[in-house]
């Protein structure tokens, strides 16, 4: 396969023919559009050469053909190429029609191209423009509220920092498990994992899919549902994210190039109480651990002269002004033989959280070679360097809520590189960032060949072959004491430590195609495909740490006392093969059937193999009634699918670990986790049905889904009894249903030679219910987030109750002659206030809320007038609670804006235990209040924080996502320079401006990595999402 591969790249590149050049003539013209509207940007091309041209904003092109009979080929996005054979005259107008929905083709499946008017199930796609609009360097967040139905969440701001999609739902209970989309590229899957090995969960981590540049996408099709990706079988069971990439084109050889340099700044920080300084129960202490629970600056400042007249807000002097600089070109061209592309691209970011920074370096090369009429070969390879320093965001936003606020936490080190300090107790944020630093480099390519032979008009055969390789090498070190006279070790370098970790992941996919397309008579259409696939995976991981330097500051293993060794093996292997058969009548109604059996190696003999069908109808009725002429396009789908989802790797067999050395024997251990040779395929059932209209000659177009899908027999770690020597088993343990709409409206309200407005929406809601669990499992307990005073908050599974369900302590109430729900909240029933005049805990476990969102909606609106174009993307989430783990800490520690008012005695409303009124004031500050009585730590350590309804916040939001202006250089202009075929500059606002009520940092940001499910319900300390501003320059020769 290697030398198969080489051949073809050696033929691509050396086989490119002379042309001669004979009875050349000047032809002009102009390329307009149905409406008579000029084209800019239009491709002309002398057919069978690489002479071609392109439209200037009047739309008008000159171009020099040569030789006998020449025939022009006039192509533009989105709408049908005319040919056009070349006369006597000189010139040659011609309109292009719009592909419109009656013949528009897209993405699906396996790489297959159909008709869009025949599919009876849900694609949307992103063309090159939208996806690039707000410059986003990660095309999963590109694809940020441009698709219904897709939930993406950004994780935060940081350099480098991975991204989350989740399509319609969890259809998994496993929070361990990935519930999102495969990416396949070009008809290969590449990986999107998010690796978190080496500490690096809390250090906003790469999804792998950040690797591809936006720059060099064509477009991106995204397939929903189970009769989108049945093709796919188990690989595709959550959707798929299908990216076609651009290639050359036949013509003179085209170049672009992209520049954009940006700054960023933190778009949301918590509110903070700037009244009490340093100190506990009143008492002012310069070197107290207590950072906030002193007396008020004013107090502070009359006993210790050199303290600050106010304190800081290190909230905010904490994170600096970061910036982004990003630089793409892209060249291609080649004859109607032969056409070849390259790219290289290069990013650089620096972060708000000091030292944190991230660098990308992408080049990719691509040809075709239509080696005759029937035969066709292509090929790309695309070379990734990536990685930076990650910083430990989670730890630094709680050493923040330590650092009090009377000393600057930028003022962190000394001349002899100690750290800066005010007490033995407090380490330095900063400092800690200095000294203990994570660095990864990622080295990646991803290669791809594909060979089309189609021997008659209605028979072909393709082959892909793809191989995508990256090795991940992850540093992680501190330095251990300087021996400086006073030193103050800090806490999280202790003696000093070094750490080596080694991923290297590999994915080889194969796919074979034979596809016969024939028509019987006028009346009936079918195309048949039958095909397998393979992907073979192997992960390998090794990680290296010792422990206590013996010489600070030299990063060595052997400088280090104790060293550890660890690593993984993981091999994965899925083969399938699969029919789809499309049964189509007078073109306007067709009926979909396909059908797949995976051969799965992570379950045993007997479950390995399996089978599943989908089923599909569209039937445009537009072109079977006789409808108005404004309704231009009417279509009714609907679909039925069984998916299935094999285990994770191993999860079959009882594994054994190594354990310390005893003198020159090594033990050996189970694993915590037993072992089931039981296990068998989750499977996801599903239905959607649904209509497209298009109005007033394809102006305006509503796409409305209904889906509904169920999945049984998932598969997840259950907690066992000890007895059995092990923690956890992995069971066929439950069954979750989702349920839906999606709606897309576009529109062209204002379409004119110097101006036009286009827009979309998309809204999607789903709703998902944990139906059952296995007999003798009420609950199963999916993650947790720690808080003080045992206010803990739990995501479970419970029957009845949404996956991402937060439980957690409560106010107790009062409930008289009522039953009391063991697990709701009765929102009517009054505070329980218990005889020291203070609300009371309720220590039972209650339902706070869903992680998981009513509802998504946005809009994508742009203008354009002459050479200028405005575009703005505005996207909401709604009904998503999380919990707030930032509030609790800083309420504990005094540092929260809800402190504030711990000087005021009050009466909170609620009743007794007899159900009376109560009516006891009390101080809700420390230590003895102005009626005499010690309070002791206060309202706000012994109640408020042990509370986690306290901290589960409504988490929606709406915002800006981007805004963005664009000016095109005219026409006029581009001609005088000779050169130029297109250029424009760009001012683009990402998260200009955000409106929520949640209290933390941007609601969006989580301290969780972006391949955990349980992302969406926690928010850690957190990387801080961040505003952005960039200046961009677009120019094209």
């Amino acid at each position: 396969m290697k030398k198969t591969l080489l051949s073809a790249w050696i033929l691509l590149f050396i086989s490119m023919p002379f042309w001669a050049l004979s009875q050349s003539r000047q032809i002009t013209g102009i390329v307009s559009d149905e409406k008579g509207v000029p084209l800019s940007g239009a491709s002309v091309l002398q057919k069978g050469t690489t002479n071609g041209t392109s439209t200037d904003e009047r739309g008008s092109y000159t171009l020099t053909v040569t030789g006998v009979s020449p025939v022009l080929v006039f192509s533009f996005a989105g709408r049908q190429s005319q040919e056009m054979a070349v006369g006597t005259g000189n010139i040659y107008n011609v309109s292009l029609g719009s592909s419109g929905a009656m013949s528009e083709v897209i993405v699906t499946a396996l790489g297959i191209r159909k008709e869009k008017r025949s599919l009876g199930y849900t694609v949307q796609s992103v063309n090159a423009e939208d996806l690039t609009v707000n410059h986003q360097s990660n095309v999963v967040n590109a694809l940020q509220g441009k698709v219904a139905g897709v939930t993406i969440s950004s994780t935060g701001g940081a350099p480098g920092q991975g991204a989350r999609i989740q399509i319609r739902g969890i259809n998994s209970l496993d929070a361990g498990r990935n519930n999102q989309p495969i990416f396949i590229v070009d008809g290969v899957e590449v990986d999107n994992s998010t690796f978190t090995t080496g500490g690096g969960d809390t250090r906003g981590m790469t999804n792998r899919a950040a690797d591809i540049n936006p720059d060099d996408i064509e477009s991106i099709s995204v397939l929903r549902g189970g009769a989108a990706t049945a093709l796919y079988g188990i690989r595709a069971a959550n959707g798929a994210v299908l990216i076609t990439t651009k290639s050359a084109r036949a013509g003179k050889i085209q170049v672009s190039y992209t520049g954009s340099y940006g700054f960023d700044n933190v778009n949301k920080t918590p509110d903070v109480q700037t009244k009490f300084t340093q100190g506990y129960l009143g008492v002012y202490d310069n070197t107290s651990f207590w950072p906030s629970w002193g007396p008020t600056v004013a107090e502070g400042k009359a006993q210790d002269p050199t303290h600050p007249d106010q304190i800081f807000n290190n909230f905010k002097r904490a994170y600096r002004q970061g910036n982004q600089t990003r630089h793409s070109i892209n060249l291609g061209g080649g004859s109607e033989m032969m056409q070849l592309g390259a790219s290289f691209s290069y990013s650089n970011q620096n972060g708000v959280i000091p030292f944190s920074d991230y660098k990308s370096y992408n080049a990719r090369v691509n040809g075709n070679l239509n080696v005759s009429k029937k035969l066709k070969i292509g090929a790309s390879m695309n070379f990734i360097n990536s990685g930076g320093s990650r910083v430990n965001s989670d730890r630094y936003g709680e050493q923040l809520i330590y650092w009090s606020p009377r000393w600057d936490v930028m003022d962190y080190i000394k001349p002899d590189g100690t750290q800066k300090n005010y007490g033995p107790d407090n380490d330095n944020p900063v400092y800690t960032l200095a000294t203990n630093r994570f660095f990864d480099n990622v080295n990646r390519v991803i290669a791809s060949t594909n060979v089309n032979y189609a021997p008659t008009s209605w028979l072909n055969f393709t082959y892909r072959f793809g191989n995508d390789f990256y090795t991940d090498g992850r540093t992680h070190y501190a330095p251990g004491p300087k021996g400086v006279v006073d030193e103050l070790v800090n806490s999280d370098n202790d003696m000093g430590f070094y750490e080596e970790h080694t991923i290297r992941n590999r994915i080889i996919t194969s796919t074979f195609i034979a596809n016969v397309n024939h028509n019987i008579g006028n009346d009936f259409s079918i195309d048949l495909k039958l095909g397998h696939d393979l992907k073979d995976a192997k992960l390998r991981r090794v990680s290296t740490t010792g422990d206590t330097l013996v010489v600070p500051d030299l990063f060595l293993l052997q400088n280090t006392k104790k060293i550890l060794a660890s690593n993984l093996l993981e091999d994965y292997r899925n083969y399938g093969i699969f029919g789809d058969l499309t049964l189509g009548f007078r073109n306007y109604l067709f009926l979909e059937v396909t059908g797949r059996n995976d051969f799965t190696s992570t379950l045993s003999k007997d479950t390995r193999s399996y089978f599943y069908p989908s089923y599909s109808l569209s039937y445009i009725f537009s072109d079977m009634l006789h409808l108005p002429t404004w309704f231009s396009y009417g279509k009714l789908k609907a679909s039925y699918a069984k998916v299935g989802k094999d285990g994770n790797p191993y999860g079959t067999t009882t594994g054994f670990v190594p354990g310390n050395p005893i003198g020159n024997v090594i033990p050996w251990t189970n694993v915590d986790r037993l072992g089931n040779p039981l296990l068998k395929p989750e499977f996801t059932t599903t239905a959607e049905a649904g209509f497209e209209l298009r109005f007033l000659n394809n102006r305006l177009g509503l796409e409305v889904t209904g889906y509904k899908a169920n999945s049984k027999d998932l598969l997840i770690p259950v907690k066992i009894s000890n007895t059995t020597g092990f923690d956890e088993a992995y069971i066929n343990a439950g069954e979750i249903k989702n349920k839906g709409i999606e709606i897309s409206l576009n529109a062209m309200p204002v379409r004119s030679n110097d101006f036009s407005w286009d827009f979309t929406i998309n809204f999607s809601s789903n709703k998902n219910e944990v139906v059952k669990l296995n007999q003798g499992l009420n609950e199963i307990l999916l993650e947790s987030q720690f808080g003080y005073l045992s206010s803990n908050a739990n995501m479970k599974l419970i029957p009845g109750y949404e996956y991402g369900a937060l439980f957690g302590r409560t106010y107790k109430r009062y409930y008289g002659t009522k039953t009391e729900d063991p697990l709701r909240i009765d929102e009517s029933a009054p505070l329980l206030i218990g005889a020291n005049g203070f609300p009371q805990i309720d220590t039972k476990q209650k339902y706070l809320g869903s992680s998981q969102p009513d509802y998504i909606a946005s809009t994508l609106q742009t203008f354009r007038y002459k050479q200028f174009a405005v575009s703005a993307l505005l996207d909401t989430r709604q009904g998503q609670m999380k919990y707030n783990q930032f509030a609790n800490f800083m309420a504990a520690f005094g540092v929260s804006k809800i402190t504030e008012n711990r000087t005021e005695t009050i009466v909170f409303p609620g009743v007794l235990a007899d159900g009376s009124p109560n009516t006891k004031p009390v101080y809700l500050g420390q230590a003895t209040g102005p009626d005499g009585v010690n309070y002791g730590n206060g309202y706000y350590r012994n109640v408020y924080r042990g509370i986690t309804e306290n901290f589960v916040e409504d988490a929606s939001w709406i915002r800006l996502r981007s805004l963005s202006l664009t000016y095109n250089l005219p026409g006029s202009i581009l001609n005088r320079t000779k050169v130029l075929k297109g250029a424009s500059v760009s001012l683009t606002g990402n998260n200009l401006w955000l409106k929520t009520d949640y209290t933390g940092f941007d609601p969006e940001s989580s301290s969780f990595s972006s391949g955990a499910n349980s992302s969406e319900g926690f928010s850690g300390f957190t990387y801080p999402g961040v505003r952005t501003f960039m200046a961009s320059v677009n120019i094209q020769f």
